[in-house]
């Protein structure tokens, strides 16, 4: 199953690196993995300063940058981030956000169905007797 109608991504990607550098913050999600790395980032304003398309499987990445001092570029998801309400893709965003994370759940769901599929063994068929008395 492909997670990205791959047109409408790459025209994000496009029109998403023409208008960097743009502010987004980090979604829960973000913050409670860079917290489990011993890397805590604050839930504030980044700057991007890169965006590419990391195919199917890794979808609209964005390089973040925090302030000026902050050595570590961070790369996260677009579909981890919140990006400024104020940016003039921020629907369009907010619409792939929303698609490319239900395909990645029906993925999931599917992948889960196939493995307890794969786990059951399949029953023996009864071998047919001629009815009673036989």
């Amino acid at each position: 199953m492909l997670i990205d109608d791959y047109d409408v991504a790459i025209s994000l990607n496009n029109r998403l690196e023409a208008s960097i550098p743009f502010r987004v913050r980090p979604g829960k999600r973000l913050l409670k993995n860079m917290q489990a790395q011993g890397k805590p980032m604050r839930d504030e304003y980044y700057t991007v300063e890169k965006v590419f398309y990391g195919g199917d499987e890794g979808g609209i990445t964005c390089m973040l940058q925090g302030k000026v001092t902050d050595q570590e570029v961070v790369g996260a998801s677009i579909t981890h981030l919140v990006i400024d309400p104020e940016h003039p893709l921020a629907e369009e965003v907010k619409v792939y956000q929303q698609q490319r994370a239900r395909r990645l759940f029906l993925q999931d769901q599917r992948g889960f169905a196939a493995m307890v599929g794969e786990a059951k063994t399949p029953k023996k068929k009864k071998k047919r007797g001629g009815g009673f008395g036989r």
